[in-house]
């Protein structure tokens, strides 16, 4: 570490960094420990000016800017003096008095490093308090600081007259706090939106006019002080800041519309205008879909879908788009989860027309009136009337089946954890109508909750028992006879797919178990809860049908999350996989905070593969050797009656 950079609780400023007149003039490479300068490379100050003009010359505003940009750049003119949004009426405004004060607090700040020093000064008072601890104590203290040290994720560049930021700044994807308060910016870099975790920016008392669109994408931000600058509008983009609980821009020449807001319901009333503004963007590219074979198309494969439709009470204006996308597709089997009860009956089985629909709600759903039934969420599954019979239908309810499981009931944890929560898997038996073969289809939503990852491998392991059982139930059912065949008395052989919103990414107990056929009892999933002393496994050889998918980043995208959550899972011994659907644009991706949003109606993505049963003969081949067949029946009995 240098000397002349000191740490104060994780804060960190470099008092002498813009002290040497050599190094300002002096371009900063890329690897320079200089962060900030007077001057760089990366961007030219006339073009970004010419740029700003143009755009205000463009606003309604324009003769107020210009006579402002030019005293700005005589030197005639301090931010902090340009124009407040206070007037006569709004001056007791609760909202208004907390900009003011906020404005306050930043204008007394301007000193170089003000809250790196501030922050140094608290350190050191807590550190006298405590200076009568043992040595034993003060090494540990000491021992502390040092890693405090190297966890530093607050930057502190206020106060140093900067006029220009380098690109080397925006590599520091760690930083949750960055203050350039105080200094000559003339504008942001759009490379500033590659700091997402930032929890807080301080850009006041600064020349800027203009503020880049992209750091709509800073979906962290809690707080953004632009207090003392010239900017009259804030990009539509700001609306997607949905954690933002402070946005200080007193001092500045404000559009009145943003002031009104502001004034009326806060920072929060701002972001929802500016989000009601925004344009639908192009759409992404379309998903491209993945083959795995080069094998001709027969009519012997199924295309499956899974999808979180995001529940109704937090998505109904998006239901018609959720439903146009799923017709695009076209799946023979669809398994949807959180659709609410009434979602189904209304919108689902009639916009469906073509499909047959099995649909259970929530465990919770038992203990309610029959209004409030229909906001509860479930599975539905569906599949193409024409191609498939439905044979059996059976639900799982992973807190009833814990419950009645008397070596479950030996332990606290399942009433106290697993037993509360009510989530269901959705199990079905669908025959071919053209090859009379079957396939089990399972649809199901494990609990949300990270804090909960024990509940989620219980149910888990739940489910493997429960369709085990239902494949043996299943097996002595009167089934077709070349099925019957195919199956060699195994029910291990029972073409499965389980499909669902599990709430586990793949490094998860749950994709551990599912995958390899076996849990440890003391899994660190579980959280030191216990569930049993045995290990837990089962029979069925199960792959994930996007492991060949390398570059699907995921499936659940929202501002404080992006993962995979959702998987179909299949009997890699009975069923091969011949295709799936792409991930989704990654240049669009690079526009948008989180879902759902104006192309993606659901905070998840659906999963589309294609799957067919092994050793099954095609349908019309099979339709073709029949013929052939009689033909040479007929053409023998013919041959016969002439002899």
């Amino acid at each position: 570490m240098s000397q002349s950079s000191y740490p104060y609780n994780g804060m960190y400023y470099a008092p002498n960094m813009f002290q040497n007149q050599q190094m300002q003039s002096a371009s900063p490479r890329l690897d320079s420990p200089a962060i900030l300068g007077n001057n760089s490379p990366y961007y030219s100050i006339l073009q970004q000016q010419q740029q700003q003009q143009q755009q205000l010359m463009s606003s309604p505003h324009q003769m107020q800017y210009s006579s402002i940009n030019n005293s700005m750049a005589n030197g005639n003119i301090n931010p902090a003096h340009v124009t407040s949004i206070v007037n006569a009426s709004n001056s007791k405004n609760v909202h208004i008095q907390k900009q003011l004060e906020l404005a306050k607090k930043s204008r007394n700040s301007s000193s170089p490093h003000h809250n790196a020093r501030v922050a140094a000064a608290v350190a050191r008072a807590s550190n006298s308090t405590h200076g009568n601890n043992n040595n034993s104590n003060n090494s540990n203290s000491s021992n502390n600081t040092e890693k405090e040290a190297g966890q530093w994720t607050i930057l502190d560049f206020g106060g140093m007259a900067i006029k220009n930021i380098s690109l080397e700044l925006f590599k520091y994807t760690f930083l949750t706090t960055l203050y350039l308060n105080h200094n000559k910016l003339l504008f942001i870099p759009p490379e500033i939106s590659n700091l997402k975790n930032l929890n807080v920016l301080d850009i006041s008392g600064n020349k800027l006019t203009y503020l880049p669109p992209e750091m709509g994408l800073l979906s962290e931000l809690k707080e953004l002080y632009l207090f003392d600058n010239i900017v009259a509008e804030l990009p539509n983009e700001f609306g997607f800041l949905f954690k933002l609980e402070i946005l200080g821009i007193e001092g500045n020449p404000i559009n009145e519309k943003i002031v009104q807001h502001l004034q009326q319901d806060g920072t929060q009333g701002v972001i929802v205008y500016l989000r009601d503004k925004c344009q639908v963007p192009p759409p992404p590219e379309k998903r491209k879909w993945i083959a795995f074979d080069d094998e001709p198309m027969m009519n012997d494969r199924y295309l499956v879908m899974t999808y979180n439709i995001l529940s109704d009470k937090y998505a109904s204006p998006q239901s018609k788009k959720i439903i146009k996308e799923i017709l695009e597709y076209s799946p023979d089997i669809i398994c949807l989860q959180e659709v609410e009860m009434s979602q189904y009956h209304d919108l689902f089985t009639p916009q469906l027309s073509e499909y047959t629909g099995v649909f259970w709600p929530k465990s919770r759903a038992k203990t309610m009136q029959e209004y409030e039934k229909k906001t509860v969420d479930g599975c539905a599954t569906f599949f193409k009337t024409r191609r498939f019979n439905l044979i059996e239908q059976d639900l799982i309810e992973f807190n009833q089946t814990a419950s009645q499981n008397p070596e479950s009931r030996k332990y606290e944890d399942i009433y106290n954890r697993v037993m509360t929560k009510d989530n269901i898997a959705v199990v079905i038996l669908l025959e071919d109508k053209e090859t009379n073969f079957c396939i089990m289809v399972t649809n199901t939503h494990l609990h949300w909750d990270p804090a909960y990852k024990d509940v989620k491998l219980v149910q888990a392991t739940i489910l493997m028992e429960e369709l085990q059982k239902f494949s043996d139930i299943y097996m002595k059912r009167p089934l077709r006879p070349q099925f019957t065949k195919y199956l060699q008395n195994d029910s291990t052989r029972f073409p499965l797919i389980i499909c669902g919103d599990f709430n586990s990414e793949e490094n998860s107990g749950v994709y551990e178990f599912l995958s390899k056929g076996k849990i440890a009892p003391d899994h660190e999933d579980y959280l030191g809860h216990s569930y049993g002393t045995e290990e837990v496994t089962h029979k069925l050889q199960l792959k994930s049908a996007y492991t060949e998918v390398n570059d699907l980043e995921f499936t659940n995208y929202t501002p404080g999350f992006k993962g995979i959550l959702d998987y179909i899972w299949y009997t890699s011994n009975t069923i091969k996989v011949t295709g799936a659907l792409g991930p989704v644009d990654k240049q669009y991706m690079k526009k948008v905070v989180g879902f759902p949003e104006f192309h993606f109606p659901s905070d998840h993505i659906p999963l589309l593969t294609q799957i067919k049963i092994k050793n099954q003969i095609p349908p019309h081949i099979n339709s073709a050797a029949m013929a052939r067949q009689a033909q040479a029946a007929q053409q023998a009995a013919a041959q016969n009656r002439r002899h």
